[in-house]
């Protein structure tokens, strides 16, 4: 199998690419001016399929190129040409004029265009009723924020230069025929293809042009592949294929959980991202067969053909073997076959059409191919996820691999846990050699920081951060049926359809958030105060420790350890891998601790020596390449989930402004698209396993505590912002999780100010529909959304909800109560907001240092002596005795309510004794 798969990679990579490129005639102004409700266009006689929408130089190029399947061959145009039925003469096709590999394709032979796009845009409404209009066109995410507006102005630039990036990729294969690089084209066009819609009509905008082109191209891919294998029984029959979901799934969080320090979790990060890639060339490229269609911590997933895959499996065991040994994949098959011989036609000439009864029931299995390709992704994760946390086999964990290592006088190493190490190492030769090609990475790009000390903050602390999306209701479509695809104020909404690209931008929208939103534009643009804290200084050491290039040794300067990297070996020059406020009492700017610390004495230590005396000499400012590193480093991240390392002392405002961003992006949804964050700090020395092992811990927590609870609607009122347009504030009491009622601020707008939201802003109902006129059944067994202008006071409804954890490690067991004690996401604004109370307290002299200190420790003693009704009667006296706050003052019930739910006691704990603030009284 894999031998004909390699022997005809052109035929089935210019096959995927054709179907990619079916629909580049949308890339186009007009496109979007013909569907504008304010604006009719030409473009009815001018469409996306004809050829002569192309330069003259496009439409050569595409004409040239053949693609030849079992004997059947085509030209790249004809995909782009003959997908639709009119022709530029005015006519129309007839069914059996589709050459063969193109009605694959072929919407009117139930091809791969249609049956994606028809699922996809559901019954969406007339552009007079649903169209944009053209200075008002937007691209949505999946779930309805209108993130993106198309300026018509730019459009011609960006067709001219998606159009030159085809042209050059076909007149390169013409001229080399590689047809790897041409199918690069893919990867270079994605952007273009992002600023494109498929569909414009709302609510189906959130069809970009590459959403529906990479699912196509991926159905077509499987098919043609599977009629390479076998050409005596090929098919161009759409409804004759099957499809299988291949994964190779490891468990990644209990591999990055094995480091002892950061060196180890990145490298154990990028070899994790090698396997992708590795995994990714050989299905989608060398033996080109399917492409991905998701990955996460279980692993990655492919969209295959229904055919004998061990030859494949056995080749990707061996090769990841031959990456990293630990890694011990499993792969697991998931089928996705419906069968029915009701629907077969054959061609007798080109003036035949398809007759209607049979086109009757080619739908009807359409349809049921549809439901089984939309059910296969979460079907085939949690099969993978059972066989990685419940192995039913011990095939996979071939340990015997490592018993021919030399074990005489060794210890086991204490990163991988599996090969020999020497006698007081810090890890087997294999290991230390992952943790120095991260060094090597770095002298790459030194912005990045990879080294711990320099994430602390001034106070010796760091903060994991963890966040995650609870994706499982979306990705089996379950939840995609509670927004609506048809509705407007004269007509009753009807429930999306779930497709293959529908859940596939879901995930993608996650992800954009995480890699976009939290990590490009929060992170990196993050307003780190003061300078010195991304600065790093050089210095030479003598006499000179001899400590190879990019290895660290450890240095004691009056006190204070760290632990310089060397950058030049033959001279014995290092560079700072530390927060330089951690070396405050050397100076305030990076000169003076520079300055300081020239002809200091210090002890060295290097690996497996004892500490000896030395001398730094020449210190100075380090080079500008080495100057203005970001303190926070990325541990990984997937679509529905991330963890990063920050200073701790800023890790609640990043949290804040997260929240804030999801508030934003997922307000329409935030009801049933649960995003859980926690924050575990700890000091730097502590072992990274033990905070990696607490980060799984509360991501298993997260997963475990999520679902749906029943809440009720305390109060509604209209709010109009920059950021969500008008919306509802709805204050929601939902005791079963949160002791704080939950503010929530939804939008039920658009990107266009005088266009309502209809199709998004739904809250799923518990109670009768009778007398609402925006709701529908989004199962079909009486379970009703209802639209968010027509919820009212004391309304029941449901949520799954969004958890929030803050914890501080101040030793290795705590990690195991790290998954107690969850709040709620709104608890970020309930710390933020009484700490503010407090400071302005302490600023204005209302209070004093002494007076917080006395009432907190007063209510810690009470809490474990006295009983709840004599707590709460002690803990009003306290308030009016201790703090001096009169009960009818507005901050006695947020001070009385935040300390019998402890949050006070979190929020001092946090800030006096973890982010160690030193405000004094009067200070402003």
């Amino acid at each position: 199998m894999l031998d004909k798969l390699e022997e005809n990679r052109l035929s089935i990579l210019l096959a995927e690419i054709g179907a990619y490129l079916h629909d580049l005639g949308k890339a186009r102004r007009e496109f979007i001016e013909h569907y504008s409700k304010d604006r009719n266009s030409g473009w009815d006689t001018d469409k996306h399929n004809f050829s002569s929408v192309f330069p003259e130089e496009l439409r050569s190029v595409l004409n040239e190129i053949k693609v030849s399947i079992c004997g059947e061959e085509v030209s790249l145009m004809d995909f782009i040409e003959k997908h639709h039925p009119e022709k530029e003469t005015n006519d129309r096709r007839k069914d059996c004029e589709i050459p063969p590999p193109v009605r694959l394709l072929y919407a009117g032979w139930n091809g791969y265009d249609g049956m994606d796009s028809g699922l996809d845009k559901g019954k969406v409404l007339s552009k007079d009723k649903v169209g944009q209009r053209r200075d008002y066109t937007f691209i949505a995410t999946a779930f309805g924020y209108e993130f993106k507006r198309i300026e018509l102005s730019k459009i011609e630039d960006l067709t001219k230069d998606l159009q030159e990036i085809v042209i050059n990729a076909l007149k390169q294969f013409k001229s080399d025929s590689d047809i790897i690089k041409l199918r690069e084209v893919v990867e270079k066009s994605k952007g273009y293809y992002l600023d494109f819609l498929g569909e414009t009509r709302r609510p189906a905008n959130d069809v970009t042009l590459w959403d529906h082109s990479y699912s196509v191209a991926t159905l077509v891919k499987c098919a043609v592949a599977k009629n390479i294998i076998d050409c005596s029984n090929a098919s161009f029959d759409p409804l004759d294929f099957n499809w299988k979901v291949f994964s190779v799934n490891f468990d990644i969080l209990g591999l990055l959980a094995k480091g002892v320090k950061l060196g180890d979790i990145l490298g154990y990060w990028e070899y994790i991202k090698r396997v992708f890639k590795r995994i990714k060339e050989i299905v989608e490229v060398e033996y080109p067969i399917g492409n991905e269609i998701y990955r996460d911590t279980i692993g990655i997933f492919f969209l295959v053909p229904d055919i004998e895959l061990e030859e494949l499996k056995s080749l990707i065991l061996k090769e990841l073997e031959n990456i990293e040994p630990e890694f011990m994949p499993q792969i697991t098959i998931e089928e996705i076959i419906y069968s029915d011989s009701n629907y077969e036609f054959t061609c007798d000439n080109p003036e035949d059409y398809i007759p209607r009864d049979i086109k009757q029931n080619r739908r009807d299995i359409e349809n049921r191919k549809k439901e089984e390709l939309k059910n296969s992704l979460p079907t085939a994760r949690k099969r993978a996820w059972q066989e990685i946390i419940y192995p039913t086999s011990f095939a996979r964990f071939s340990y015997n691999k490592f018993a021919n290592h030399n074990w005489e006088n060794k210890e086991i190493c204490s990163i991988c846990r599996l090969r020999p190490m020497n006698e007081n190492s810090d890890g087997c030769e294999h290991c230390l050699d992952r943790r120095k090609s991260r060094v090597q990475m770095w002298k790459k790009d030194p912005k990045n920081t990879i080294w711990l000390d320099e994430v602390s903050d001034h106070n010796d602390r760091v903060a994991l951060i963890i966040g995650c999306f609870i994706l499982d209701k979306w990705l089996d479509g379950s939840l995609i049926k509670t927004l609506a695809i048809r509705a407007s104020n004269n007509v009753s909404p009807e429930s999306k359809n779930p497709s293959p690209a529908r859940i596939r931008r879901c995930w993608e929208t996650t992800e954009k958030f995480i890699q976009s939103t939290i990590f490009e534009e929060i992170l990196e643009s993050w307003q780190w105060k003061p300078d010195i804290r991304r600065r790093r200084i050089q210095f030479k050491i003598e006499p000179n420790p001899d400590v190879p290039k990019g290895a660290t040794c450890d240095i004691d300067v009056d006190g204070v350890r760290f632990s310089p990297v060397c950058i030049d070996r033959q001279n014995g020059i290092f560079l700072s891998t530390i927060n330089l406020q951690i070396l405050e009492k050397f100076g305030k700017t990076v000169k003076e601790v520079a300055d300081s610390l020239n002809g200091k004495g210090i002890k060295i230590k290097c690996e497996g020596k004892i500490w000896e005396n030395a001398k730094i000499v020449e210190s100075q400012p380090a080079e500008n390449k080495f100057q203005d590193y970001l303190p926070y480093v990325k541990i990984y991240d997937f679509p529905d989930q991330f963890m990063v390392l920050v200073p701790a002392h800023e890790a609640l405002d990043i949290a804040e402004r997260i929240l804030d961003e999801y508030e934003i992006q997922f307000s329409k949804v935030r009801d049933r698209l649960p995003f859980h964050l926690g924050i575990i700090a700890f000091h730097r020395k502590t072992p990274l396993y033990v905070v990696m092992n607490a980060g799984k811990r509360l991501l298993e927590a997260f997963k475990r505590k999520t679902k749906t609870e029943l809440a009720e609607v305390s109060s509604v009122r209209e709010v109009e912002d920059e950021n969500l347009g008008k919306g509802r504030e709805l204050t929601i009491k939902a005791e079963s999780y949160s002791s704080i009622p939950l503010k929530w601020r939804i939008s039920y707008s658009t990107g266009d100010p005088d266009q309502e939201d209809f199709w998004h802003s739904y809250i799923r109902f518990d109670g009768d529909v009778s007398n609402r006129n925006l709701c529908f059944d989004y199962t079909g067994n009486g379970d009703y959304v209802v639209h968010l202008k027509e919820i009212n006071e004391n309304d029941k409804i449901k949520i799954e909800p969004s958890y929030f954890r803050l914890s501080y490690l101040e030793n290795a067991v705590d990690r195991f109560r790290v998954d107690e004690d969850l709040k709620s996401l709104d608890y970020i604004y309930y710390l933020k907001k009484l700490w503010k109370e407090i400071e302005d307290k302490l600023k204005s002299k209302t209070w004093s240092i002494s007076q917080i200190y006395a009432y907190w420790e007063e209510v810690r003693k009470r809490r474990k002596e006295y009983n709840e009704d004599t707590f709460k009667k002690f803990v009003k006296a306290a308030l009016i005795n201790i703090l001096e706050i009169k009960p009818q003052n507005k901050e006695f019930n947020l001070f009385f309510q935040a300390t019998m739910d402890s949050s006070l006691d979190l929020c001092l704990y946090w800030n006096f004794q973890v982010r160690k603030v030193k405000l004094k009284e009067g200070e402003r």
